[in-house]
């Protein structure tokens, strides 16, 4: 599990490494270093294919075959990373190795899938959502770990996945709970298998009432997995979700029982004036150009912008494309992350989901005034909502009807009987750029904010929208899935 770096950068030129208890650093073929007492720092960095390890005032020690493992020496005291930029240095579990990278040096920490899924699951999910949805949240961090390992995303620095929300959150011993280590424990070894092989289980933090599917969001494919989506909760009756009055009906109103309806997210709205939206499309045309997100079929003459409209949308209301027009030219930008990052809020930050309904307002000339966008949920909306496996939960519903529920095409199984990963048939989401902050849980319930954004699925056994579940303000003490 690759260790970023506090700005999120992969590698460094050096990095420095403790003990808690006694350690050692051995070479690439197992040849000890140097042994170091408890609270004792080593440095460790690379010169050309050679690595050095500094120890205190002793000599620099040159020439050595990397990586470089550092182990505590038997008091099972864990090891620390000095090379934080902020905040108390982070214990680790199991083996800290120091690698190759193309920048320099990266840190590895090497530990066993059930271990690592402990510093996962409460990071990813508040341990105050309660047992069954923790289990979810094991079994989709367990199987979204073996999955993004064949991904291998981050193979230049000898690692499988790494520990920010591009692959999943992790915060090594700091990140565990004993709730959370509990409900990996009582789903070990469980993962989803499609076809009788593990894929990669896509999440996130609020869907609003209606789940995506992943196929729409990250790339179009016929494979039925990439096609689940479903209803999370209460949807207006009648109401056609793929057309703009059936979305807006949807999105701007908080009132249906969803799933998700305790996320401060679960509604919200922003407004850009006349002038503050020829800003922020000038600037997203200036920002995307010249790649694929935004599709121009002319020159850019934003100050005669006379229409902003959503061309097509997915099943969830959610907005695939997003279409700009002046006179005699068009911008088109498309997909999930490109509409979320190309629409900055007069705040300055991306939109909390694609999951959008527009309202104009015009002048006496029938020139924009305003535009108001409203939303919901928080993330990319496909897979599992983590806010809604609490209303799952406050429904009665076990955490392997919580997984059917959200990933209807999968089943539940043993990863020692499973088949080797299938591979995700569209691209991996891009989810650094727009990761939400977990929903921080409190135990004292607070209504959400009106402006806020939320989550989303649907039942292999419909249950009953839930009611009357407390709502929790969002920024959990870890980060859930965009």
């Amino acid at each position: 599990m690759l260790i970023r770096r506090g700005d999120s950068s992969l590698d460094a030129t050096s990095i420095t490494v403790s003990g808690d208890g006694e350690f050692a650093l051995t070479d690439a073929n197992g040849e000890e270093i140097v042994r170091s007492p408890a609270q004792s720092h080593v440095t460790v960095g690379r010169e050309g294919d050679a690595f050095w390890v500094e120890d205190g005032d002793n000599p620099r020690k040159t020439g050595l075959s990397g990586p470089i493992r550092v182990n505590g020496t038997g008091d099972g005291a864990p090891l620390r990373n000095q090379s934080t930029s902020s905040g108390p240095p982070t214990p680790y579990r199991g083996t800290l190795e120091v690698t190759s990278s193309p920048g320099g040096v990266a840190l590895v920490n090497v530990l066993g899938l059930e271990e690592y899924i402990y510093g996962v699951v409460t990071k990813e999910l508040p341990a105050l959502f309660g047992a069954e949805p923790l289990k979810a949240q094991a079994v989709a961090a367990r199987t979204y770990a073996i999955a993004r390992k064949m991904v291998a995303p981050h193979k230049a620095q000898s690692a499988d996945v790494c520990d920010t929300q591009h692959c999943q959150a992790f915060a090594g011993l700091t990140g565990e709970h004993a709730a959370g280590r509990a409900a990996v424990d009582a789903t070990r070894g469980k993962v989803l298998l499609y076809n009788g092989s593990v894929f990669e289980p896509y999440y996130s933090s609020a869907c609003g009432g209606h789940t995506e599917a992943a196929s729409r969001i990250f790339g179009m494919s016929t494979d039925p997995r990439d096609a689940d989506n479903v209803a999370d909760g209460e949807v207006p009756k009648g109401a056609d979700l793929t057309a703009d009055d059936g979305a807006l009906k949807f999105f701007k109103s908080a009132a249906w029982d969803s799933n998700c309806s305790g996320s401060d997210r679960y509604r919200w709205s922003y407004s850009w004036d006349a002038d503050q939206l020829k800003a922020m499309v000038s600037a997203g045309i200036q920002r995307y150009k010249g790649t694929q997100t935004v599709a121009s079929s002319g020159d850019a003459r934003v100050e005669q912008l006379e229409n902003v409209s959503i061309p097509e949308r997915g099943p969830s209301g959610r907005a695939m494309s997003l279409r700009f027009e002046a006179p005699g030219v068009a911008w088109e930008v498309r997909r999930d992350w490109g509409i979320r990052n190309f629409m900055i809020q007069p705040g300055g930050s991306q939109l909390p989901s694609s999951a959008i309904a527009l309202e104009l307002e015009r002048g006496d000339d029938q020139k924009i005034t305003k535009l108001t966008v409203y939303g919901a949920g928080w993330g990319h909306g496909a897979g599992m909502c983590q806010w809604g496996t609490r209303g799952c939960a406050a429904r009665g519903m076990g955490f392997d009807e919580i997984l059917a529920y959200y990933y209807p095409s999968a089943d539940l199984g043993d990863v020692e009987s499973a088949g080797p990963p299938s591979p995700a048939s569209g691209p991996a989401p891009t989810t650094a750029p727009v990761a939400p902050p977990p929903p921080k849980a409190t135990a004292t319930p607070t209504p959400a904010a009106s402006p806020a954004p939320a989550a989303s699925p649907q039942p292999v056994v419909a249950p009953k929208p839930a009611t009357g579940a407390p709502i929790l303000p969002s920024g959990l003490p870890s980060i859930f899935k965009p």
